[in-house]
Formats: C-alpha cells, sequence, structure tokens
C-alpha cells in the first residue's frame, strides 16, 4: 500500500469514528441541551473540516462547514437543536459517508447544493428560537457565502460519488420527508450511523415556526414507487481470474523486493562459507601451540564443522527458494504482457475516419499484433504511436490524384509492423507517401535561422532528417488541425527515450518514410550493465553497450575540436562519463583507461568508466517525482546491499557527448562540522491525520519532525527537544494554537522561535488575533496543494 493510500484509509477511518461521536452527540442534544455535548460535537466537525480540506475531498469540507455553522448558531441554546435541525445534520453525515467513499450506496445521495440550502435554512430558523437581541454569529455569514460559492465547483480528486452495484442491498439515499410535514427523524434504536429512510412512513403533522421552515427546504428524493429500478449489471460467467493493475505492480514489486532478498542471502552464504575457512585456519594454527593449543584447536574444530553444516543448510534452503523464485519471476512478467493487438485495436477505424475526412484513400495494414510486450510499455507508446499515424495520414500520404499522377496505386497504403528482437520491441510505422526531402529540410534550417546556408549544406541526407524532431520544426508553412509533419515529432523522441528507447527515421522523397521506434519488452525487468564511476555504482542498459576496450593513445584524434576514437574504423566522441555527468570538471582520457562503446539512436560514443563491474538481469524501479524529471536518468535498480543505482539514459550520454555537452557540476559542499544537523520542526495538531500529513510534507523536503497533540504537550516536548520552529493548529483542546505562540513569544529561551499558525479558519479577523499573538506565519490548511506551508518554512528558517 502507498502512503497516500495508507493515508486516505485512515482518513476514512477518521471519518468514521467522528461521524459515530457526531451522531451520538446530536441525540443527546435532541434529547436535552448540553453544552460539553455541543462543543464536542463543534470539536469533531472543525477536526474533520480541516482533514477534508487536506485531502482534497471539497464536497465533504463545504458539507461539514455548514453543519458546523448551524451547531455554532446554537450555541446561546446550550446546543438545543430542533428536530428539524437534527434531521439536517444526520442526513448530511449519512452523505458524508458516501462523499468521502466511506460507505457505498445503493442510490446516490442529494446533490452538495440541495443538502447545503437545506442547512443554510436550518440556521436561519433556528435564529427564530435565539433570545431577544441574541443573532446567528456573524461569522458565519461571510464563511457561509464562501462555502456556498464553492459548491459545484470542480471537487477534489475524491469528491465523486463512489457507488458498488455489486454490493449487497443497504441503506437507500433519499430524505425523509412526508407531504406537508418536517422530515422525519430517525430512531434513536438504530445503527449508530443512522441511514436515509424512506419517505412513505412519515405521517406526523405539519409543524410550526423553526420545524416548518426547515422542512419545507429539505430537498426530497422520490422513492422506488414511482421510478423504474436502474438495471443491474448482469452476472458473467467467467474462466479468468481478474488482477488489478494496483495489485499487479503490488505484486510484482514484491517479487523484486524477494529477488533482492535472495541475492543479499547468497551474499550471507558466502561470509559464512568464509567464516567456516577462517575456523579451520585458526584450528591448524593453534595446533602448532602444542599441548596448550590442543584443547583451543579442538574447540575450533567443532566451530568449524558446525560452521560448515549451517553453510551447507543455507545453501539448499537458498537454492530451493531460488528455484521457485524463478518460477515465480516468470509468472509475474507473463502476466504483465499484452499482445500488441490492445495498441493496434482502434486504428483500423481511426484511420477509416481520417482518411474519407482528408480525402485520401488508405489501406492499413497491420503486422504482428501477436508481438507482446509489458503492459507499462503498451501503455506509453498509445501516444507517440498516435503522432506518427496522424502525421502519415494528414502529410504522408497522397491523394488518389496526387498518386496516378505519380505513377503510384491509387489507394495509400499505411503499415504498422512489430517484431521482438531479443529483449526489444521493434515498431515501424511505414506508408508509402511522398517522403521526406532532405533538401526542403535543408532550406527550412535555413529559413528559421537553424544554420546558415553553408553548414545545412554540410549537413548529410540522415542528419537533415533528424532535424524533423526538433522542438517545433515542420516543413509545411500551412499546419492543420490534425498534425505537422515535425509537430509532436519531438514529443515522440522524449517519450520513447523516457522508455529507455530510441526511434529513428528513413525516407526518400516519392518513395515514403519509415518512423522506426525501439523500445524494452518490459520496464520492469531488462539486462543491465554495472559500471563504476569515481564513488558511484551506475547501470547502463546492457543492450546499449556493444563492446569495452582500452584507450589506446595512437588511436585518438580531435574533431571539430574534440577528442574522439578510432574504434573499428569509426571515429567516435571521446568522453568521461564522470565529466558528462558533472561529478569532475572535463578532462581528457587517458592511457589504458577502460571505455565503453554505447551505441543509441543518437549515434555512437566511446564513455571513459574505471570499472565494469557485472551484467545481470535486473529489475528496473521507475523514477517519479524530482527524479523523474532528469533526461539523463531513466529508472533505478537495487544493488545487493539494499543500496540504489541510477540507470543512465544512453541516448543522453551519445548526444551529450557528440554535443560537448555536460551536466552541470553541483556546488562544492562544505563538510559539516559534528555540530551540525538537519533543521528541526515541532508539529502541533490535535488530529493525528493532520498531524501525519504535515509531518510527512516536511521531511519529504528534509526536515526532521516532532509532534504533540496539544499547545500543553507542545511546551513539554520542547524541555526536551530543542527544535528550530513550531507549526501548529489554531482550535485544540486545551492550551490552542494562539496560547501557545503566546507562551513561547513570552519565553525567556524561545522568544525567537518562529511559530506558523495552520487552520482552517481564514477569516481577517483569524489572522489579526494570530498577528496579534506574534506568529511569524498564518495559513489555512486547504493552501497546502499550493505548499505555502514549505515556502514559508523557508523562508523564516533562512
Amino acid at each position: 500500500m502507498t502512503p497516500s493510500e495508507r493515508l486516505l484509509r485512515q482518513f476514512r477511518d477518521l471519518v468514521t469514528v467522528r461521524l459515530e461521536r457526531i451522531t451520538r452527540s446530536l441525540m443527546e442534544l435532541e434529547s436535552g441541551a448540553s453544552a460539553e455535548a455541543g462543543r464536542g460535537v463543534l470539536r469533531e466537525l472543525h477536526g474533520l473540516k480541516g482533514e477534508a480540506r487536506m485531502m482534497g475531498f471539497d464536497d465533504v469540507n463545504v458539507l461539514v462547514h455548514e453543519m458546523e455553522e448551524l451547531v455554532r448558531c446554537t450555541e446561546p441554546l446550550r446546543y438545543a437543536l430542533s428536530p428539524a435541525s437534527t434531521d439536517a445534520l444526520l442526513t448530511t453525515a449519512d452523505a458524508v459517508l458516501v462523499f468521502s467513499g466511506t460507505q457505498a450506496a445503493d442510490e446516490p445521495p442529494p446533490a452538495v447544493e440541495r443538502l447545503v440550502a437545506w442547512l443554510q435554512e436550518c440556521v436561519r430558523s433556528e435564529s427564530v428560537r435565539l433570545p431577544p437581541g441574541r443573532l446567528v454569529p456573524a461569522e458565519g455569514a461571510p464563511a457561509t457565502s464562501e462555502a456556498a460559492g464553492r459548491v459545484g465547483a470542480q471537487g477534489g480528486p475524491h469528491s465523486a460519488v463512489q457507488t458498488n452495484p455489486g454490493a449487497s442491498p443497504g441503506r437507500l439515499l433519499t430524505i425523509p420527508v412526508a407531504e406537508g410535514s418536517r422530515p422525519h427523524v430517525p430512531s434513536p434504536g438504530r445503527s449508530a450511523m443512522p441511514s436515509f429512510v424512506s419517505p412513505q412512513a412519515s405521517g406526523a403533522e405539519a409543524s410550526s415556526g423553526a420545524g416548518a421552515r426547515a422542512a419545507s427546504s429539505a430537498p426530497t428524493v422520490q422513492g422506488s414507487n414511482g421510478l423504474t429500478a436502474p438495471r443491474q449489471p448482469e452476472s458473467r460467467p467467467d474462466t479468468a481470474v481478474r488482477i488489478g493493475v494496483e495489485s499487479l505492480d503490488l505484486l510484482t514489486s514484491a517479487v523484486t523486493n524477494l529477488t533482492q532478498v535472495a541475492r543479499r542471502r547468497e551474499l550471507a552464504n558466502a561470509r559464512r562459507l568464509a567464516l567456516a575457512r577462517e575456523l579451520s585456519q585458526l584450528a591448524r594454527e593453534a595446533e602448532d601451540l602444542g599441548p596448550a593449543g590442543a584443547a583451543l584447536a579442538a574447540r575450533l574444530g567443532s566451530a568449524k564443522e558446525m560452521a560448515a553444516v549451517l553453510h551447507r543448510e543455507s545453501k539448499l534452503l537458498s537454492n530451493a527458494e531460488l528455484r521457485d523464485l524463478g518460477m515465480l519471476v516468470e509468472e509475474v512478467q507473463t502476466l504483465r504482457m499484452l499482445p500488441l493487438s490492445v495498441l493496434f485495436e482502434p486504428y483500423p477505424r481511426m484511420v477509416r475516419d481520417l482518411s474519407r475526412a482528408l480525402g485520401k484513400e488508405v489501406e492499413l495494414v497491420v503486422d504482428g499484433e501477436d508481438t507482446r510486450a509489458d503492459r507499462a510499455v503498451v501503455e506509453a507508446l498509445r501516444e507517440p504511436l498516435m503522432h506518427l499515424v496522424r502525421n502519415a495520414l494528414d502529410h504522408g500520404l497522397e491523394t488518389r490524384v496526387d498518386r496516378v499522377t505519380a505513377d503510384k496505386k491509387p489507394r495509400g497504403c499505411l503499415t504498422l509492423r512489430a517484431a521482438r528482437e531479443g529483449n526489444r520491441i521493434n515498431l515501424r510505422v511505414e506508408d508509402d507517401g511522398m517522403g521526406v526531402d532532405p533538401v526542403q529540410l535543408r532550406k527550412v534550417a535555413v529559413r528559421r535561422g537553424l544554420f546558415d546556408e553553408s553548414a545545412a549544406n554540410a549537413l548529410s541526407d540522415a542528419a537533415a532528417r533528424e532535424l524533423i524532431f526538433l522542438p517545433g520544426f515542420t516543413s509545411r508553412d500551412v499546419v492543420t488541425d490534425l498534425s505537422g509533419r515535425g509537430v509532436g515529432l519531438d514529443a515522440v523522441r522524449t517519450s520513447i527515450q523516457a522508455l529507455g528507447g530510441d526511434v529513428g527515421v528513413e525516407s526518400a522523397p516519392g518513395w515514403g518514410t519509415i518512423f522506426e521506434l525501439r523500445v524494452p519488452v518490459s520496464l520492469t525487468v531488462a539486462p543491465l550493465l554495472f559500471i563504476q564511476v569515481g564513488t558511484e555504482t551506475l547501470a547502463l542498459s546492457a543492450t546499449h553497450v556493444s563492446r569495452a576496450l582500452k584507450v589506446d593513445s595512437a588511436e585518438q584524434c580531435e574533431v571539430a575540436g574534440r577528442p574522439s576514437l578510432l574504434v573499428e574504423g569509426r571515429v567516435l566522441p571521446l568522453a568521461p562519463l564522470s565529466s558528462l555527468l558533472g561529478l569532475e570538471p572535463p578532462r581528457p582520457a587517458r592511457e589504458g583507461e577502460l571505455a565503453l562503446v554505447v551505441k543509441s539512436q543518437s549515434g555512437a560514443a566511446a564513455l571513459v568508466v574505471d570499472r565494469v563491474l557485472e551484467e545481470r538481469v535486473q529489475a528496473i524501479l521507475p523514477l517519479k517525482g524530482i527524479l523523474g524529471r532528469f533526461g539523463h536518468l531513466t529508472g533505478a535498480t537495487s544493488l545487493a546491499d539494499g543500496r540504489l543505482a541510477m540507470v543512465l539514459s544512453a541516448a543522453f550520454l551519445t548526444a551529450s557527448a557528440h554535443q560537448g555537452n555536460a551536466l552541470p557540476r553541483p556546488p562544492p559542499s562544505v563538510e559539516p562540522g559534528p555540530e551540525a544537523r538537519r533543521r528541526r520542526i515541532l508539529v502541533v495538531d490535535d488530529s493525528p491525520l493532520t498531524r501525519e500529513l504535515i509531518a510527512n510534507l516536511l521531511e519529504a523536503v528534509g526536515y526532521d519532525t516532532v509532534i504533540a497533540s496539544d499547545g500543553a504537550e507542545a511546551l513539554e516536548v520542547l524541555e526536551s527537544h530543542p527544535v528550530d520552529l513550531v507549526v501548529t493548529d489554531l482550535e485544540m483542546p486545551g492550551v490552542n494554537g494562539l496560547e501557545l505562540a503566546r507562551r513561547l513569544k513570552g519565553h525567556p529561551v524561545h522568544s525567537r522561535l518562529p511559530v506558523v499558525i495552520l487552520t482552517t479558519r481564514g477569516g481577517e479577523e483569524d489572522r489579526r488575533r494570530g498577528l496579534a499573538a506574534g506568529v511569524d506565519g498564518y495559513i489555512t490548511k486547504g493552501d497546502l496543494v499550493r505548499q505555502d506551508l514549505v515556502d514559508v518554512v523557508r523562508r523564516l528558517l533562512g
């Protein structure tokens, strides 16, 4: 389970717990006023509102806010709620369960807008019951308007209603309304989480005053009597076992981890064998000590036998595990493989429709659709293939008249061809159209200022064709909405290189064009060559390394001012890999250094490395987040000792060697003194989910965190844990955020400690109260999406 899934499950568990407490308190308030129960409801609603906002459940945030306003307005009455208000709160609580995904529903709940209107009408109705001179708190008005303005806006990732058609019959999601009466109050004897009840059973007389007005605005949903029940999906027998993509990814990850454990077990077996040999050597040396060493030699001999037996048993167990694990790895990889017919399936219809729209006659030929590749590869090929097919239809193939004039068949031919070559898939998009004219491409390059005329004329035909992969390069003066030769082709190459593959083009005027995509069969397992560069252990795709050789000064030369090496009659750019990666300043290769000939669609280059460690078929982990933005990395893989090794992009390295480019060197680091440490931040919040979210966010950007559940505990933590900054909630039981800030600012030791308030209350009055207490930053919890918290913390810590 990923961290986000774990947090989502924890959030839904908290929703259930909080709503159970709220429901119990509402039942208590309906039977009689209780200030303590009312304050408890407000605490739970306030905590739930902040958690929903941080998790992106906008609909839940809006509804809980309106519930909070309704309860708060009855404070002068010691939170004595009318039956109508209680009905509205309980109904909305049930809707929150559905909107948060905590509980499935047979029927969708009422729209958020109608629930909000019902709650707001209850607020107005409750104001009639207030003693003279006591009005509904004004602070609720702007907040309510703000919340209502958000109703119907685009919600968070989980705000949509989630239903389960296959679930067992459950509660009907209908608003309890009878004709001319107030909403029916569910019986307290029902489930702790009250369900929406059918409207037919209520026969109470119309109530007056607050109850009548609240009931008049309650949304109604017709029951099953007047509507046809929605058709349930038919149950179809299925002999296959369906595995979700997430489950398959989890299984793949588990197998990968087990493989790494098996490798570490092999190392442990080797160490046990070394221990047995060392004990044997010590026993022999003890025998030379004479009678005094005889007893020691005997004991060492026994220890050696025990170590040898342990090694043999561990080796047998390890071999059995490796055999079964190998079978498991093969089966998991088979499960991940999809035929490319899945990728080609939409193209017959698409080619037919687009060719008709363009006034062309095109025949589509598909070959190799039974070729299988990892599902991740298949998904990643969809967009690049779409670009190439659209370009071929729009700008590659000619109309019937033009083809007949050029003495070609009236119908053009577009071929999608796939084949497996070792550990790679070769995918070709071929058309017999007008082709790409290198002469025309050179003229376009001069016209667009990419080259002067002499440099453009010096380009070979192959180099000229490579120009179409430059961003925005097109040989057409008129670009259609459908495509443009060169428009999107830079994205095609970028996408393919991100897969650890490459793309090339062959073409001749009047003959046609062939785009060839070469990608790995699997993104999860591939043969890797492990190398050492300085102190770093790195990996290259073994399919991109053709040979290894020693640098010979007699074979070195310079081409265009760049070091080069003559390899099998070809002149290749020569560069130390450490220089290309920015690990050391640029330097010439030295006599006798080891060089690898690395090939890609960008060409070939000789790259100097310190050592070649081993070649092994290894699982490759995809890079996400910040690491995913680096073009010189295609993934990561685990080493036997548990460390990660980065997998380098052959296309990036060869292109950098040809262009003489290198990654920027990192700034020189200052050796930290013994007193250096990571900055530590105290996170204070009474909600465990909020505490974990904030701590995870801060730890992800390099800070250490300690936590406290309220202001009093925070003051105790500060006595034993020095911190650099405090992030605290505003409203907490006991010592709240404002009081904590006042005490810290008045403390002789902690007065200079930065304090940041993080709360759901974003009103101007609340901000003024915070600034008056001496806080250094005031952020609403919804702003975490924009990472305002991280920016504020960094600014305050310098």
